[in-house]
């Protein structure tokens, strides 16, 4: 199975099947901030003037952490939930390999005639700041990092392949059906080839493209950024073995 991982959708299947991105972070934003105002309004501890923590922050304290372990616990859980779905039915997996470091680093500010004062100093373009803190804070909200680990950690308990597309295949500009490529906006959402119409999701056609990648490597898996995660063949099907697993931590 092909999978494209992102904000607009968090998985794209190859099959068709879309997982939304439940949001985890984004429903509960306004109470952690709402906690956090409370939490700055009250009386921090300060160990170089040997100031106390109020009962009140300690408590607004408590409440914000509290808040934020749940929204790990229901991500962590999810993922687990997904990754236990994908690996109990396909034994090859392809995705792209992503650089989250990179997707996730802070915006930085452009210098340019239009943005810079008088006196020669670098103004913040403060939208594009705006733009890039909300596809970061997506990005992380899902935690492809990890649900990418959680896929190879199962499917090395079942004997499956886990494959990583490089870049250079560019999926998402690449029709699957006769490989004509052409560069798309990322406003567009749905994939017409010009070439042969053939038309499906955007998210969908880059994850069969990832698909037909993998399937065009062989039995020998040389040459190619593909990782046989066990000598041992096993049945993947089974989702009474995978059940078992999804609750352990990815192996480090």
């Amino acid at each position: 199975m092909g999978l494209d991982f992102g904000t607009y959708h968090a998985i794209a299947c190859s099959d068709g099947t879309i997982i939304d991105n439940p949001k985890f972070l984004a429903n509960t934003q306004q109470k952690v901030e709402q906690t956090s105002k409370k939490l700055r309004r009250k009386r921090a501890p300060n160990f170089k003037k040997k100031i106390k923590a109020s009962k009140r922050w300690r408590k607004a304290r408590k409440q914000k952490s509290k808040l934020q372990n749940k929204v790990a616990c229901s991500r962590q859980d999810w993922q687990h939930k997904v990754a236990a779905q994908i690996v109990s039915s396909n034994s090859l997996v392809a995705t792209e390999k992503l650089n989250i470091k990179g997707m996730t680093r802070k915006a930085t500010a452009v210098r340019s005639s239009r943005e810079t004062c008088p006196h020669g100093c670098l103004k913040k373009d403060s939208k594009r700041k705006h733009q890039k803190t909300g596809l970061n804070r997506s990005l992380l909200d899902v935690g492809i990092g990890n649900l990418i680990s959680l896929i190879k950690y199962k499917l090395s308990e079942c004997s499956g392949v886990f494959v990583d597309v490089p870049l250079k295949i560019a999926p998402s500009q690449t029709c699957p059906q006769c490989g004509y490529k052409k560069k798309k906006e990322l406003s567009e959402r749905v994939h017409n080839c010009e070439n042969c119409n053939f038309t499906a999701d955007r998210d969908v056609a880059a994850s069969m493209v990832m698909l037909n990648y993998a399937k065009g490597l062989g039995t020998s898996l040389s040459n190619a950024d593909a990782e046989p995660l066990s000598e041992t063949t096993q049945n993947c099907g089974s989702f009474r073995k995978v059940q078992q697993l999804k609750r352990q931590k990815p192996r480090t």
